[in-house]
Protein backbone atom coordinates (compact mmCIF):
# COMPACT_ATOMS: atom_id res chain seq x y z
CA UNK A 1 0.00 0.00 0.00
CA UNK A 2 1.68 3.09 -0.78
CA UNK A 3 2.21 5.86 1.36
CA UNK A 4 -0.51 8.95 1.03
CA UNK A 5 0.81 11.92 -0.51
CA UNK A 6 1.17 15.48 1.95
CA UNK A 7 -1.52 17.61 2.58
CA UNK A 8 -1.43 21.08 1.06
CA UNK A 9 -1.29 22.24 4.65
CA UNK A 10 1.66 19.73 5.73
CA UNK A 11 3.30 21.08 2.53
CA UNK A 12 2.65 24.52 3.43
CA UNK A 13 3.96 24.14 7.25
CA UNK A 14 7.23 22.65 6.26
CA UNK A 15 7.69 25.61 3.16
CA UNK A 16 6.77 27.62 6.11
CA UNK A 17 9.44 25.56 8.74
CA UNK A 18 12.21 26.26 6.07
CA UNK A 19 11.98 30.03 5.28
CA UNK A 20 12.55 30.56 9.52
CA UNK A 21 15.71 28.24 9.29
CA UNK A 22 16.96 29.80 6.38
CA UNK A 23 16.71 33.34 7.42
CA UNK A 24 17.83 32.73 10.51
CA UNK A 25 20.50 30.58 9.14
CA UNK A 26 21.25 34.03 6.61
CA UNK A 27 21.01 36.09 9.89
CA UNK A 28 23.68 34.00 11.79
CA UNK A 29 26.44 33.97 8.67
CA UNK A 30 25.73 37.67 8.19
CA UNK A 31 26.56 38.31 12.22
CA UNK A 32 29.41 36.11 12.00
CA UNK A 33 31.60 37.10 8.93
CA UNK A 34 31.31 40.32 9.92
CA UNK A 35 32.53 39.58 13.77
CA UNK A 36 35.39 37.57 11.79
CA UNK A 37 36.19 40.47 9.32
CA UNK A 38 36.58 42.39 12.74
CA UNK A 39 39.42 40.06 13.32
CA UNK A 40 43.41 41.80 13.04
CA UNK A 41 45.85 39.31 10.87
CA UNK A 42 48.00 38.76 14.09
CA UNK A 43 45.48 37.24 15.73
CA UNK A 44 43.97 34.99 13.49
CA UNK A 45 47.99 33.71 12.59
CA UNK A 46 47.73 33.02 16.58
CA UNK A 47 45.03 31.43 16.73
CA UNK A 48 45.63 29.50 13.57
CA UNK A 49 49.04 28.20 14.86
CA UNK A 50 47.56 27.19 18.54
CA UNK A 51 44.80 25.06 16.52
CA UNK A 52 47.73 23.79 14.61
CA UNK A 53 49.85 22.57 17.99
CA UNK A 54 46.16 21.36 19.14
CA UNK A 55 45.73 18.82 16.28
CA UNK A 56 49.73 17.42 16.50
CA UNK A 57 49.00 16.20 19.76
CA UNK A 58 46.14 14.31 18.36
CA UNK A 59 46.53 10.85 17.64
CA UNK A 60 43.85 11.14 14.85
CA UNK A 61 45.61 13.49 13.19
CA UNK A 62 49.14 11.30 13.97
CA UNK A 63 48.12 8.16 12.42
CA UNK A 64 45.78 9.83 9.51
CA UNK A 65 47.14 8.77 6.17
CA UNK A 66 44.57 10.16 3.88
CA UNK A 67 43.48 13.49 4.86
CA UNK A 68 40.85 16.08 3.25
CA UNK A 69 42.24 20.05 4.41
CA UNK A 70 40.59 23.51 2.90
CA UNK A 71 43.28 25.84 1.04
CA UNK A 72 42.27 28.87 3.38
CA UNK A 73 41.56 32.38 2.86
CA UNK A 74 43.56 35.64 3.22
CA UNK A 75 40.81 36.42 5.91
CA UNK A 76 37.64 35.38 8.05
CA UNK A 77 38.39 31.94 8.67
CA UNK A 78 41.29 29.79 10.22
CA UNK A 79 44.67 29.48 8.21
CA UNK A 80 45.71 25.96 7.28
CA UNK A 81 49.12 26.90 5.36
CA UNK A 82 50.85 24.99 8.42
CA UNK A 83 48.62 22.12 8.30
CA UNK A 84 49.01 21.69 5.07
CA UNK A 85 52.87 22.34 4.53
CA UNK A 86 53.39 19.89 7.25
CA UNK A 87 51.03 17.35 6.09
CA UNK A 88 52.44 17.19 2.54
CA UNK A 89 56.25 16.78 3.95
CA UNK A 90 55.55 13.86 6.15
CA UNK A 91 53.88 12.13 2.96
CA UNK A 92 50.14 12.19 4.01
CA UNK A 93 47.60 11.84 0.64
CA UNK A 94 46.35 15.30 1.05
CA UNK A 95 43.02 16.00 -0.94
CA UNK A 96 41.50 19.68 -1.44
CA UNK A 97 38.46 20.98 -2.42
CA UNK A 98 38.29 21.85 -6.10
CA UNK A 99 34.90 23.82 -7.30
CA UNK A 100 34.86 24.28 -10.90
CA UNK A 101 33.53 27.84 -12.76
CA UNK A 102 29.54 27.56 -12.38
CA UNK A 103 27.30 27.07 -15.41
CA UNK A 104 24.43 29.64 -15.90
CA UNK A 105 22.05 30.44 -12.92
CA UNK A 106 18.93 28.27 -12.85
CA UNK A 107 17.83 28.36 -9.39
CA UNK A 108 17.09 31.27 -7.25
CA UNK A 109 19.33 31.07 -3.95
CA UNK A 110 17.59 33.20 -1.82
CA UNK A 111 14.80 30.59 -2.18
CA UNK A 112 14.92 27.22 -0.03
CA UNK A 113 14.36 24.20 -1.73
CA UNK A 114 12.57 21.18 -0.12
CA UNK A 115 14.12 18.25 -1.98
CA UNK A 116 17.00 19.51 -0.34
CA UNK A 117 20.57 21.02 -1.54
CA UNK A 118 20.29 22.53 -4.43
CA UNK A 119 22.15 22.56 -8.03
CA UNK A 120 25.03 24.47 -7.28
CA UNK A 121 28.14 23.40 -9.26
CA UNK A 122 29.43 20.29 -7.18
CA UNK A 123 32.72 20.10 -4.95
CA UNK A 124 35.30 17.57 -5.72
CA UNK A 125 38.49 16.61 -3.84
CA UNK A 126 41.81 16.71 -5.85
CA UNK A 127 44.91 15.89 -4.51
CA UNK A 128 47.83 18.16 -3.95
CA UNK A 129 50.81 16.10 -4.14
CA UNK A 130 54.37 18.19 -2.62
CA UNK A 131 55.12 21.63 -1.26
CA UNK A 132 56.53 22.40 -4.50
CA UNK A 133 52.94 21.68 -6.07
CA UNK A 134 51.70 23.87 -3.78
CA UNK A 135 54.14 26.53 -3.89
CA UNK A 136 53.56 26.77 -8.22
CA UNK A 137 49.28 27.08 -7.62
CA UNK A 138 48.59 31.05 -8.93
CA UNK A 139 45.90 32.66 -6.17
CA UNK A 140 41.85 32.62 -7.28
CA UNK A 141 39.75 35.55 -6.89
CA UNK A 142 39.60 35.24 -3.59
CA UNK A 143 43.39 34.98 -2.48
CA UNK A 144 43.03 31.37 -1.86
CA UNK A 145 45.75 28.94 -3.44
CA UNK A 146 43.94 27.31 -6.58
CA UNK A 147 45.98 23.89 -7.80
CA UNK A 148 43.55 23.19 -10.50
CA UNK A 149 43.16 19.76 -12.00
CA UNK A 150 46.27 19.47 -13.15
CA UNK A 151 49.39 18.46 -11.33
CA UNK A 152 51.86 21.72 -11.03
CA UNK A 153 54.96 19.84 -10.45
CA UNK A 154 54.70 17.48 -13.52
CA UNK A 155 53.60 18.90 -17.11
CA UNK A 156 50.03 17.47 -17.90
CA UNK A 157 49.05 15.10 -15.18
CA UNK A 158 46.01 15.03 -13.79
CA UNK A 159 45.09 15.68 -9.66
CA UNK A 160 44.03 12.56 -8.73
CA UNK A 161 40.05 13.02 -6.98
CA UNK A 162 39.26 11.64 -3.81
CA UNK A 163 36.52 9.65 -5.31
CA UNK A 164 38.19 7.29 -7.73
CA UNK A 165 38.10 4.15 -6.25
CA UNK A 166 41.79 3.77 -6.43
CA UNK A 167 42.43 6.81 -4.15
CA UNK A 168 43.12 5.61 -0.97
CA UNK A 169 40.10 6.58 1.50
CA UNK A 170 40.27 9.43 3.35
CA UNK A 171 40.53 9.35 7.26
CA UNK A 172 40.39 12.28 8.50
CA UNK A 173 38.81 15.78 6.38
CA UNK A 174 39.06 18.73 7.97
CA UNK A 175 36.30 21.44 7.67
CA UNK A 176 36.36 25.17 7.28
CA UNK A 177 32.57 26.63 8.31
CA UNK A 178 30.89 29.80 9.41
CA UNK A 179 30.15 29.01 12.68
CA UNK A 180 29.49 25.78 15.17
CA UNK A 181 27.97 25.11 18.17
CA UNK A 182 28.63 22.95 21.15
CA UNK A 183 26.32 19.68 19.68
CA UNK A 184 28.72 19.65 16.46
CA UNK A 185 26.54 21.64 13.97
CA UNK A 186 28.11 23.28 11.40
CA UNK A 187 26.57 26.96 9.34
CA UNK A 188 28.47 26.95 6.08
CA UNK A 189 28.93 30.00 3.42
CA UNK A 190 24.80 28.52 2.11
CA UNK A 191 25.87 26.83 -1.10
CA UNK A 192 25.95 23.11 0.94
CA UNK A 193 29.26 22.18 -1.25
CA UNK A 194 30.46 20.02 1.64
CA UNK A 195 26.76 18.17 2.40
CA UNK A 196 26.56 16.95 -1.04
CA UNK A 197 30.06 16.01 -1.37
CA UNK A 198 30.14 14.09 1.83
CA UNK A 199 26.77 12.59 0.76
CA UNK A 200 27.97 11.40 -2.46
CA UNK A 201 31.68 10.06 -0.67
CA UNK A 202 30.20 8.27 2.09
CA UNK A 203 27.83 6.27 -0.66
CA UNK A 204 30.57 4.31 -1.81
CA UNK A 205 33.16 5.27 0.83
CA UNK A 206 33.61 4.81 4.97
CA UNK A 207 32.49 7.89 7.03
CA UNK A 208 36.07 9.86 7.65
CA UNK A 209 36.51 11.45 10.44
CA UNK A 210 34.48 15.02 10.28
CA UNK A 211 36.85 17.62 12.19
CA UNK A 212 36.03 21.44 11.83
CA UNK A 213 39.09 23.64 12.53
CA UNK A 214 37.63 26.52 13.81
CA UNK A 215 38.76 30.38 15.40
CA UNK A 216 37.34 30.92 19.05
CA UNK A 217 34.71 33.57 17.97
CA UNK A 218 32.68 31.16 15.80
CA UNK A 219 31.91 29.03 18.24
CA UNK A 220 28.59 30.21 19.79
CA UNK A 221 27.85 30.66 23.18
CA UNK A 222 26.57 27.50 25.74
CA UNK A 223 22.98 26.71 24.76
CA UNK A 224 23.42 28.90 21.44
CA UNK A 225 23.09 26.52 18.40
CA UNK A 226 23.07 27.05 15.10
CA UNK A 227 20.06 26.47 12.99
CA UNK A 228 19.63 23.45 10.56
CA UNK A 229 18.12 21.49 7.66
CA UNK A 230 17.61 18.11 8.14
CA UNK A 231 20.10 17.16 5.90
CA UNK A 232 22.89 19.27 7.56
CA UNK A 233 26.00 16.93 8.05
CA UNK A 234 27.09 16.79 12.08
CA UNK A 235 30.38 17.15 12.73
CA UNK A 236 32.29 14.41 15.25
CA UNK A 237 34.28 17.46 16.71
CA UNK A 238 35.33 20.75 16.46
CA UNK A 239 38.89 21.99 17.31
CA UNK A 240 39.55 25.98 18.01
CA UNK A 241 42.66 27.56 20.50
CA UNK A 242 40.68 26.57 23.44
CA UNK A 243 40.88 22.92 22.43
CA UNK A 244 38.67 20.43 21.33
CA UNK A 245 34.58 19.75 21.34
CA UNK A 246 33.49 16.24 20.69
CA UNK A 247 29.78 15.53 19.17
CA UNK A 248 28.62 13.49 22.73
CA UNK A 249 28.83 9.78 21.65
CA UNK A 250 32.96 10.28 20.75
CA UNK A 251 33.79 12.27 23.43
CA UNK A 252 36.95 11.07 24.77
CA UNK A 253 38.28 9.86 21.21
CA UNK A 254 41.42 10.82 20.11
Amino acid sequence: MSNPEPSDTGRQEERDKMAVTFALKATLRKTMLRTLKGMSDSEIDKQSRDVFRILLDQNFFKKANSVGCYLSMAQGELRTNLIVDHLLKRGTSLYTPYIPAPPSRTHNPSTPSLSGPSSEQDMRMLRLYSTQDLENCPLDRWGIVDPGVERRDMDKSLREDAMNPKAPAMDLILIPGVAFDEECNRLGRGKAYYDRFLQSYTSTRPRPLLMAIALEPQILSHGERVPTWDWDFQLDGIISPSGIVWRKKLEGSN
